[in-house]
Formats: structure tokens, sequence, C-alpha cells
């Protein structure tokens, strides 16, 4: 069978680019929604034809500057490049690193409207670091019926509490993101089981709340997944699924999702919601501290793009004063 067909009749597929050409693709096109970063919003901003993007930001960040005044002016250029090119793809999901307070504050969410008074701000769903203070601002946003997705995710308690929350999804790193830009360095302990745990533990207590996996190393990962409630797949990856077939037996029969793998007792673990205590105590303990390593090096990554991104539109307005 055609792998990405089969993947297809099990989750829920997404596409993980910010490369508004890919859509045209034939393969990308079944995907149902499309996620991106800030080392996809740096690769893309930094490409010679998104001159005329970058100059159509750095007007509207200009012009609406004091509205967002606690932001500053590059961090605003760059967000509303990533919204004037990201409003063309079916879905756009928005990270923020650690500023998700300021951009509360900001009602950082009107800058779609803004930008375009057509824009169904439905279609937004805000990715928010999965540390304490961004799940409770995942808390205070859905408050204010703003769709959020817990990113950087690495253990059972930071589970419970994004469902806790209201988060309306959450992605599981399989693999800590240094192992995605360092070709050198191999992640030995990938968080399959992390995805599988969690699914099961938001059916058995009711909660909406959708897993969609991530940054995955091949495709045998891919397919040991395939049962997952979304999988977010870069553009790659896809191709590979669509022009790869394998029998039932090498397909099938592997994924961790099977009937057999559902059975046993039920997952049990504690609130976290008002208990910041025992959540920081409880997530400091797994793996002996290496989960809060992970999410501190991811979040440390996608800050440093995002400073190269804010570079590139600061270089741009340097050329055009």
């Amino acid at each position: 069978m055609n792998l990405l067909e089969y993947l297809r009749s099990k989750t829920q597929v997404d596409l993980d680019t910010f490369d508004i050409e890919v859509e045209a693709a034939r393969e990308l096109r079944g995907c149902i929604d499309c996620t991106s970063n800030q080392y996809e919003y740096y690769t893309e901003l930094s490409k010679d034809n998104r001159k005329d993007i970058l100059q159509k930001a750095l007007e509207l960040a200009a012009k609406w500057h004091d509205n967002f005044s606690s932001i500053r002016m590059e961090e605003l250029a760059v967000e509303a490049a990533i919204i004037a090119t990201g409003k063309r793809e079916s879905y756009t999901f928005t990270s923020r690193g650690y500023l998700i307070r300021e951009f509360i504050d900001a009602g950082y969410h009107e800058l779609f409207t803004i930008i375009d008074e057509t824009f169904d701000r439905s279609r937004v769903v805000m990715k928010v670091p999965a540390t304490w203070e961004g799940l409770q601002a995942c808390r205070e946003l859905r408050d204010h019926e703003i769709k959020t997705l817990a990113t950087t995710l690495f253990t059972m308690e930071q589970v419970v509490l994004a469902g806790e929350v209201g988060c309306v999804s959450i992605s599981p790193f399989l693999h800590e993101l240094k192992a995605l830009f360092d070709q050198s360095y191999h992640d030995e302990n990938p968080l399959l089981e992390l995805c599988v745990k969690a699914q099961k533990w938001y059916e058995q207590n009711s909660l909406p709340t959708r897993v969609k996996a991530c940054a995955n190393i091949g495709l045998d990962e891919i397919l040991q997944l395939a049962g997952v409630a979304a999988f977010t797949v870069v553009p790659d990856d896809l191709r590979l699924l669509a022009s790869t077939r394998k029998t039932d037996e090498e397909s099938v029969n592997v994924s961790l999702f099977a009937e057999q793998s559902q059975e046993g007792s039920k997952i049990e673990y504690p609130s976290y919601i008002d208990e910041e205590e025992k959540y920081r105590c409880d997530f400091a303990c797994v793996d002996e501290g290496m989960a809060q390593l992970k999410l501190a090096q991811a979040i440390q990554i996608f800050c440093d793009f995002q400073s190269k991104a804010e570079a590139i539109v600061r270089a741009a307005k340097e050329r055009d004063a």
C-alpha cells in the first residue's frame, strides 16, 4: 500500500512548513492543518524573493506600532510578515516563545484582522511553549476564546496540564530539538510511547485535546504512530511517504496504536491546574531532569531563530532608510 494513503486512513496529516510554494505539490494537498516555527519563519524571510513581504511588514509595523507598544518594532514586523504570508495557508499556527504575557496584554490576536479585515480568526491556533507560565497563559487565552496548541512537550505532566487548561492540541516532540539541527547528535530515547499514553489519558478523562505528534526522524517513527490523532510532517517526509509502498505486515503491524497496546489499567495522574509547586517538582524529576533540559534547549533554539528573523527585518529597514 501507498504509505501516505495508509497514514491518512489512520491519522490526520498536517503540513509542517512555512514555504508558501509547497502547497501546490500534489502529495501535499490533502493536509488538514499547517504549522510552522521560528526556524521556518527565518528560512522563508531570508529568501531573495521575499523582499515585497518584508516591505509590507515594515509598513504595517510602523503604522500599527502604537497599538502594540509593548512589542519591539522588529518583532512586530516579523509577526506582520508571518501573518501576511501565512494567511494564504489553510490554517496558521503562530508560536511565541516566552513573550506570551506581552502578546495577551497587547491583544496580539487583533493583528490578524488589522492586516486583513476579512480574516477568519477561528483558523488561528497560537502555539505556546509548555512551560508552567505558557500553559497558564493558554488558560487565559481560552477564556478569550483563542485556541492554543501546547508545543515543546516532553512529559505526561505537561500533557495533563495542557488538557486541563483547555489547549485544543499538544505537540509532543519525539526527539529533543537539537537532534533535528545537529546531524552529529543522536537522541537515543524517542518519545513515541508518550503520544500513545497522552492520547489514552485524554480519552479516559473525556478531554477534547488532540495529540499532534511532531519532530520525527525517518518514516519508521511515523508508521509506529499511525493512529495518533494528528501528525505534523515536513514536506520531504510527505513526499517520501507518497512514493513508498509496503505490505500490511510492514506498516499496519508496527503501529503502537494497535488494539492490544491500548489495553491495561487506567492511567492515573493528579490535577496540576492550580498546583504550581507540585507541577514544578514533578516535572523537574522526570528522567532525572532531562525533560527540563529538553524544554529549555528547544525554546532557546527557537528564540535564536526568532532573533535571526528580526535581524533580517532590521537589515531591510536599514536598506530602506
